[in-house]
């Protein structure tokens, strides 16, 4: 039989014999030649990790792990192993019965073919003669019929079968050598020098693949190409696919009018969806664009209906809809038939979201239904020259505070596109379990007809018109298998992607997501605007301090819509000074030095600062002062006789377990494992008692959550009436997020008509000071991974070294030659195949690939890009440890500040911290030198521990215990924090303490009268419950009995009516006077107002012009018409009302205002 893998047959026969199936089947059975030559490849793979010392098998043995580890990728050069992914991805492709076609078994058998030369001249115990290229003659040009589904499916059975004893053989194998190689030490040498002949082989190999293997740029690229689209379920196996001919084009492009597309994505009607446009390079890509609109151009004439464009490089691709769209975006892939269907659809049946229904069951309020047109606004715009409706902006940033209904609005947001036809699927994604649980239930408890799935607990269902995640899981799906290899969701699966808490560490962290998503994208946020980071409004392509729209906390307070806090600064004096030692008793003395000096004695000057209690230190009769203060003063239920609902926020998980131990040692008769339950990231069915702390349709213990992170942000409380800041807060976005736990609406709380009015926030940290001091407070800097910290360093100090006065010292200058090996390789074995290298894949070729040479020249702007788009995707090494890890960060900080520093003594002075840090390790080593390998390199160990060794010149040393004692640092015991409880006496002096109420914007009422009526004002105020009031406020109409009845309880010897009138000088309008007093209920303002909003499609400033009428109808009840044409109503047309509504619109609202003004008593 004549064949290519001839030199496979004598050493590697499971290898030549699926290799040679493989090149069988190339023309009479694409497919499963496809199949033969993955598990070709895979054989070779578990061949090679199984026998080469170089290699270590991961836990993790699927095929696409084995071939992205690192040390499997250094092996080869760019091209070849980019080569292995295709043999993977195609053959995928095939065992998953996506679309395949003769290119693909033709190019992947020449692939394989080229990898076997390079495997047997690397391992071949008998050098071969080199193979020379591909011979195309080998290849039968007929053969048996194609497998049906079934006999596939069933060989794929069999030849897994196969490879799992092949694997087993080979572990058997490796055992046994290994054990051999331990007992005899000549065999070990032999097999250390065979391992050095084959890294000799492999350099060889590398240089002989690229001198001998014809590759075409531009193929290898269309290549590319096909096989992404093939991955979005294109076959690309029509005669009309690929390269089609078109007329009408330019004669200026071809004097015969005619071109040819390089790819035609077809309907089921034959008629055309998209075209793709292949260009060579990145500087052709505004070439790709201009090619892509003349073909679109052909084929619209041609078809009648113009196509979405799509123009690729094969790294980079571009989508233009510019039936829709002025311009053209970056996508990462390509979309599937049913998603491009669905943008045609859309084109005809697109309704414009300015004008659409909001469902004011859903959000009602007219901040809400402000939003959702301002969101609508900046999505869609007008065509100024065809007056059609276009898109514009792709971002939007919704800020409202916390308890205003960012889920609400979202979800009537959500509906209103869908039902416009903008949107089909729809993502919710968020950062906690719970919030995801708490999202959908929402979603479907308000759109219950829409299918939705948690994809945290739920079976996938790409159907599903809204699909809930966290970020983590999202990235998961997204890079991960499913059924297989494949990916889960393509770049136009959802349409609106909805970002609960958005922010820049959001974005800094999971930033593949924002840019692998081809959809709108909401951001909500209830971190006040002005807070906001710059770069937040960046990611959703706004302006600084300019949300697509905002409602405060001031806001929502004054319209009644949340309830104001009352803080009660609780101080002791170990929360604000800390524990001395010298202002102990005697005998707390001992204590201290029993529990946290070890027994040593005191000096007399220890002292435990105030933020170290609660971190480490836990003091009983702090935490018995504070809690039986928060139960004595907080807010009461049941005639006062139990505490409300109340959330302790704690410091971490130990300190939320020792005060629940003191709450059940306070009262054992009330408080017990369900009535106080810790709530943290680590509890079993946290979520589960979340959901009873916050059911609001019975009442259900735990009646105190002591939370740690878990409740600080997004969790409906509405009956939480107490918090307990029993933890200090820098960040200004959690600390309102915090507050916003208490300040939900709470009707009926304490009975029917006893609506929650306020909540307390007991701050024993003093937060709410310092944030008076730092009104934005400090919010932590994005995090960056080790990884990503050590990588900088590395280059920062291989950039340092670059300077004049050490380019003479040769031992430095191969040193940084060391660093910049170690960067580039981390940049060169990239797993090109992860969704987020993939999106960066020209900077990564640019940079790694066999660009070595670049790195030794690296200018400021090289710099700048490597640091902001390549270190972010550098992962850990195999094997390595976060301590390793953390041991190199601290000694590349140090060695760059030895180099800046060359003052010893200043060196010394400076770094005292880390130096600490250094020794620290070194010490806990010390503890560990009955471990063999820590016994070797004991003497290395030592040497941070002598003053000397820091003040010796120049950094080897530094790099000589960083590499010899970075490994050892995974024998240091994980958990080596020491935890104490004390029982120290405190002190709380109750008259220190410090009440103070919510300041809110909304001016008092000051009465004009005097005596007897402001003594009215002081009764109808105290009795602002009652039911006619409230159906006044209300501005319901109240029969003549109802009235007699409300004065003859507010009327008496003391308070006549007659007297009254006397001091008015005119009749009392008893209604008018409790309006113009109380003002008018949010609700009945909101409510007289939703359907006109809803009828009459308002706009955004329609419906600011709206708020700000419904603010002087609750503040004052009534109002004149004839101020509607003043200021602040002005401030919006110079023309007043009748410069923002027409005629119709201006007639209905003084109506409205009629209405309120009228007399309110009836029959």
């Amino acid at each position: 039989m004549n064949t290519n893998f001839q030199f496979l047959k004598t050493e590697w026969a499971i290898f030549y014999q699926r290799a040679t199936k493989a090149e069988q089947l190339v023309i009479a059975d694409p497919r499963t030649s496809l199949a033969y030559a993955r598990m070709a490849l895979e054989v070779a793979v578990n061949w090679m990790f199984a026998n080469d010392e170089e290699l270590t098998l991961p836990f993790n043995t699927t095929l696409n792990s084995l071939i992205t580890d690192r040390i499997f990728k250094e092996q080869f050069n760019h091209k070849l192993y980019s080569e292995l992914h295709l043999i993977k991805k195609a053959g995928n492709l095939a065992i998953h019965n996506k679309p395949v076609a003769d290119v693909d078994s033709h190019t992947v058998i020449e692939y394989l073919f080229y990898f076997a030369k390079w495997f047997a001249k690397s391992y071949g115990e008998t050098t071969i003669e080199d193979a020379g290229v591909f011979n195309w003659d080998c290849i039968p040009k007929q053969g048996s019929e194609a497998l049906t589904k079934k006999q596939f499916e069933a060989l794929q059975k069999q030849l897994d079968n196969e490879l799992d004893k092949f694997q087993e053989q080979l572990e058997k194998a490796d055992k046994e050598k290994a054990e051999l190689a331990k007992e005899n030490e000549l065999f070990k040498k032999q097999i250390e020098a065979l391992q050095a002949q084959i890294e000799t082989n492999k350099v060889q190999a590398n240089t002989l693949d690229q001198a001998v293997h014809p590759r075409n740029e531009y193929e290898t690229r269309k290549y590319y190409i096909d096989v992404a689209l093939r991955e979005a379920g294109w076959d690309l196996q029509g005669i009309k696919d690929k390269e089609y001919k078109v007329q009408y084009m330019p004669k200026s492009t071809n004097t015969s009018e005619t071109g040819y597309v390089d790819y035609v994505l077809w309907d089921d009607d034959g008629l055309p969806l998209a075209l793709v446009e292949a260009k060579k390079t990145l500087e052709s890509a505004s070439k790709g664009e201009n090619q892509a609109q003349l073909y679109a151009d052909a084929l619209e004439k041609m078809f009648g209906r113009r196509p979405v464009m799509y123009y690729t490089n094969g790294f980079e691709t571009f989508l233009w809809d510019d039936q829709f769209y002025k311009a053209s975006r970056r996508v990462h892939g390509f979309y599937t038939k049913a998603e491009l269907q669905t943008l045609m659809f859309r084109r005809s049946h697109r309704a414009d979201i300015r004008t659409a229904p909001i469902d004011t069951n859903i959000a009602g309020r007219t901040y809400q239904m402000r939003s959702i047109k301002s969101i609508a606004e900046h999505f869609a715009g007008t065509d100024k020259t065809t007056n059609k409706l276009i898109g514009t902006n792709r971002g939007a940033l919704l800020v409202l505070a916390t308890g205003t209904g960012k889920t609400r609005t979202s979800i009537a947001l959500s509906k209103m596109m869908l039902e416009a036809n903008w949107v089909k699927r729809v993502l919710f994604l968020a950062d906690r379990k719970s919030l995801v649980s708490q999202a959908k239930n929402n979603f479907v408890k308000f759109l219950p007809e829409h299918s939705s799935v948690n994809l945290l607990k739920e079976k996938d269902n790409p159907d599903a018109r809204f699909a809930f995640s966290t970020y983590q899981t999202m990235m998961g799906l997204i890079d991960g298998a499913r059924n297989g290899e494949h990916r889960f969701y393509g770049v136009g699966h959802f349409d609106l992607v909805i970002i609960d808490e958005a922010h820049r560490s959001i974005y800094k962290k999971y930033q593949a997501i924002f840019e692998y998503f081809d959809a709108l994208f909401l951001g909500l946020t209830a971190t006040p605007k002005e807070s906001i980071d710059k770069n937040t409004y960046g990611i959703f392509g706004l302006p600084d301090k300019s949300p697509t729209d905002a409602y405060t906390f001031d806001e929502a307070v004054d319209n009644d819509h949340l309830v104001p806090y009352r803080t009660i600064d609780v101080p002791t004096k170990f929360l604000r000074q800390g524990i001395k030692y010298d202002e102990l008793s005697e005998e707390e003395k001992e204590e201290f030095e029993d529990e946290i000096l070890d027994g040593e004695e005191a000096s007399g000057n220890e002292w435990i600062g105030f933020n170290e209690l609660n971190q480490w230190l836990f003091n009983k009769d702090t935490a018995i002062k504070t809690l039986n203060f928060v139960l004595k003063h907080g807010i009461k239920k049941r005639g006062g006789d139990e505490l409300g609902k109340t959330i302790i926020f704690a410091r971490n998980k130990k300190h939320a377990q020792f005060l629940k131990d003191i709450f059940l040692e306070l009262d054992k008769e009330r408080f017990g494992n369900d009535y106080v339950k810790v709530i943290t990231h680590g509890e079993p069915k946290a979520e589960e008692f979340i959901r009873r702390f916050c059911d609001e349709e019975k009442e259900r213990l735990p009646q105190i959550a002591i939370s740690v992170d878990m409740m600080d942000t997004g969790i409906d409380a509405p009956s939480c009436v107490n918090l307990v800041f029993y933890k200090p807060v820098k960040s200004f976005s959690k600390f309102w997020q915090m507050i916003g736990r208490g300040s939900r609406l709470r009707p009926d709380l304490f009975g029917v008509g006893k609506d929650k009015e306020r909540f307390l926030i007991f701050d024993l940290c003093e937060n709410f000071e310092f944030f008076n001091e730092n009104p934005k407070g400090i919010e932590s800097s994005s995090q960056k991974s080790l990884s990503e910290i050590i990588f900088e360093l590395k280059l920062r100090l291989a950039q340092y070294l670059n300077q004049k006065q050490f380019l003479t010292d040769e031992n430095l200058v191969a040193y940084r030659t060391e660093l910049l090996d170690q960067l580039h390789n981390s940049i060169k074995t990239l797993d090109t195949q992860r969704f987020d290298v993939k999106m960066k894949i020209q900077t990564v070729l640019d940079y790694g690939t066999d660009n070595r040479g670049l790195w030794s020249h690296l200018s400021k702007k090289d710099e700048k890009i490597i640091i902001d788009q390549l270190a972010p995707l550098v992962q850990p090494e195999k094997g390595d440890t976060d301590l390793a890890r953390f041991y190199d960060k601290l000694l590349y900080t140090i060695m760059i500040k030895r180099l800046e520093t060359p003052n010893t003594s200043q060196f010394v002075e400076a770094l005292t911290i880390p130096i600490a840090k250094v020794a620290t390790t070194s010490k806990k080593l010390l503890k560990k030198t009955t471990i063999p390998e820590v016994k070797y390199k004991e003497g290395l160990i030592k040497l941070p521990l002598e003053e000397s060794f820091w003040t010796n010149e120049g950094i080897f040393h530094l790099e000589k215990i960083r590499a010899g004692i970075r490994d050892l640092t995974k024998y240091i015991d994980p958990v080596d924090q020491k935890y104490v409880t004390t029982d120290f006496q405190d002190q709380l002096n109750e008259e220190e303490v410090v009440i103070t109420d919510y300041a809110s914007k909304k001016p008092q009422v000051t009465s004009p009268f005097k005596s007897n009526v402001h003594r009215l004002e002081e009764i109808i105020r105290n009795h602002k419950d009652n039911i006619t009031i409230n159906r006044i406020r209300n501005g319901e109409t109240i029969t003549k009995k109802e009235l007699k009845s409300l004065e003859k309880m507010l009327f008496s010897d003391e308070v006549q009516k007659e007297t009254i009138e006397s001091e008015l000088g005119n009749p009392l309008d008893l209604v008018g006077f409790i309006v113009a007093l109380m003002g008018l209920s949010a609700d009945s303002v909101d409510k007289a107002f939703a359907n006109f909003i809803n009828e009459y499609q308002l706009n955004a400033i329609q419906i600011q012009f709206i708020d700000t009428l419904k603010l002087f109808l609750t503040k004052n009840g009534k109002l004149d018409a004839t101020k509607l044409y003043d200021a602040p109503f002005k401030n919006f047309h110079t023309l007043g009302v009748d410069g923002v509504f027409n005629e119709q619109q201006s007639d209905v609202i003084f109506k409205i205002i009629e209405n309120f003004n009228k007399n309110q008593v009836g029959a």
